[in-house]
């Protein structure tokens, strides 16, 4: 019949292997990129998100239970070694200051008319009273001394807007500004459980901040956490990493992404260990 004809007519059977010729030169080809990318080098990396510490920053943390009286500074303001961040009230001590001047003042004269009337006895009595008093005014002093909390070096402050809690209560310990040193900066890598165990000091990275994204930054792991915290609901370690050089754009807090350099290796590998990684979690998760 007609049909039949046509399926074996030579011009029908011409254009079906040409077809399937064309699928298999197709797929031939995708197999030569796939291999080539397989067996291209590249370096493994971890990538995880980064922000920017100050360099041995510092607490400013209350050092007796009591109110604030005054806070004057603004997290991103620069500050002065010794300078007055904020105090807190003074009343009950600068009371307890003049009590203590008072007494001292009254047993210094029993003191002298100790001497006066050389009775060795009277006057041991009255110079160790007199000494005592003392003391308890130097202590009295020293806390007066304290209630004014000072910037420990030149720096920035990173936190605590305390200017709208005058009058606040505060506990002794609480922290209430953090300060860090103006130019010295370290990056915070928050690196995922499953990566950490490929990091070790002294490894190479770059990372990359949105405030000033047409660079990026060197560093070296410098410091890996011993142990995790949470973040958004996941376990990170902390991973600090010194920045080789430094811009005027940096910022404590600055938020951006590091990426680790661990080891050069073929494309394949990186892509079967990441593949190998997320099914071993998976298959833990549904068998176990």
């Amino acid at each position: 019949s007609g049909r039949i004809v046509d399926a074996v007519s030579p011009r029908r059977g011409s254009a079906a292997l040409f077809r399937l010729g064309t699928w298999q030169v197709g797929g031939a080809a995708a197999a030569l990129v796939l291999l080539g990318a397989a067996l291209w080098p590249v370096s493994y990396r971890v990538v995880a998100p980064a922000r920017v510490e100050g360099e041995g920053q510092r607490i400013i943390a209350a050092p007796v239970d009591g109110f604030l009286l005054s806070a004057a500074l603004r997290p991103g303001e620069t500050v002065q070694a010794g300078q007055v961040l904020l105090a807190l009230d003074d009343r009950d001590l600068t009371l307890e200051r003049g009590k203590s001047n008072a007494e001292i003042a009254q047993l210094d004269n029993l003191y002298r008319e100790a001497l006066t009337k050389d009775d060795a006895a009277q006057i041991v009595i009255a110079r160790s009273k007199l000494e005592q008093a003392q003391a308890q005014l130097g202590l009295v002093q020293s806390q007066l001394e304290r209630l004014q909390l000072k910037a420990p070096f030149d720096g920035v402050l990173l936190s605590g807007d305390l200017t709208q809690s005058i009058g606040m209560p505060v506990k002794r310990g609480q922290e209430l500004m953090t300060v860090a040193p103006d130019l010295s900066f370290r990056v915070v890598a928050e690196v995922d459980e499953q990566d950490i165990a490929a990091l070790r000091n002294g490894q190479q990275a770059q990372v990359l901040f949105g405030a000033f994204a047409q660079e990026s930054l060197a560093i070296t792991v410098t410091r890996i956490a011993p142990m995790a915290t949470t973040l958004d609901g996941r376990n990170v370690f902390e991973v600090d990493g010194r920045i080789q050089g430094t811009t005027a754009a940096l910022r404590p807090g600055l938020r951006g992404v590091v990426r680790i350099d661990i080891e050069r290796s073929l494309q394949g590998w990186v892509w079967w260990h990441r593949a190998s990684q997320w099914m071993r979690r998976t298959l833990w998760r549904v068998l176990g």
